[in-house]
């Protein structure tokens, strides 16, 4: 039994190991995704702000369109990145599934707004609402990161956690304001697009 319990320590130990040892990979996810959103926030800024006459509802259209672009983005994605050397290592896999939580309890909590709003059971401001979920929105990026920070060893994804922590934050101070969406852009910018960019897969998949 003591030795059964040793070896899996020790097989835990070269896990860990070798998550350490391998890049981080996959961020070319978060470039399609959080530079498509970063866009919206801003397409989002000027029609509240009046920079663009355009009505409310194109903002709600902004938000949803990106949805079948970035799926079938990161499809193609997943086909040229996703077995290439490294991508297994169990820092980029317990990356993958930490970011994989994330994007469930994302669409798990937004969907449910969107479809009671639309069908009118929501007595509450929406702007108070999508507000609420832009702040648990960047503080789950947070734990994202600083889970992957502790398992990679990558002292950079600290950096990230911290950002986002701070887009939360400020998330909450400019609630129901305008500067809502530029908070939303600037965060998914800097909790995001760059962090993927510097994370991204460098070899693609031999055909």
């Amino acid at each position: 039994m003591k030795s059964e319990i040793e070896a899996d320590i020790k097989f835990l130990k070269q896990m860990a190991e070798q998550g350490q040892k391998s890049p981080l990979q996959g961020g070319e996810h978060g470039v399609l995704w959080g530079g498509m959103f970063t866009l919206s926030a801003l397409f989002a800024y000027a029609v509240v702000a009046g920079v663009i006459s355009l009505p409310p509802w194109t903002i709600a259209l902004a938000f949803i369109g990106p949805a079948p672009i970035g799926v079938l983005g990161a499809r193609y994605l997943s086909k040229k990145y996703g077995g290439s050397s490294g991508g297994f290592s169990f820092g980029n896999k317990t990356s993958a599934a930490a970011w994989g939580a994330v994007g469930i309890t994302i669409g798990a909590l937004y969907i449910p707004v969107l479809v009671g709003q639309a069908l009118g059971f929501l007595e509450l401001n929406g702007v108070y609402i999508f507000g609420s979920l832009q702040v648990t929105v960047f503080a789950l990026y947070a734990v994202a990161y600083s889970t992957t920070a502790q398992v990679s060893g990558d002292p950079r994804q600290y950096v990230f956690s911290g950002t986002a922590i701070a887009a939360s934050v400020a998330s909450i101070f400019t609630m129901g304001t305008y500067e809502m969406f530029l908070v939303m852009a600037a965060g998914l910018f800097c909790s995001v697009v760059i962090p993927g960019y510097l994370t991204r897969s460098k070899q693609s998949v031999a055909a």
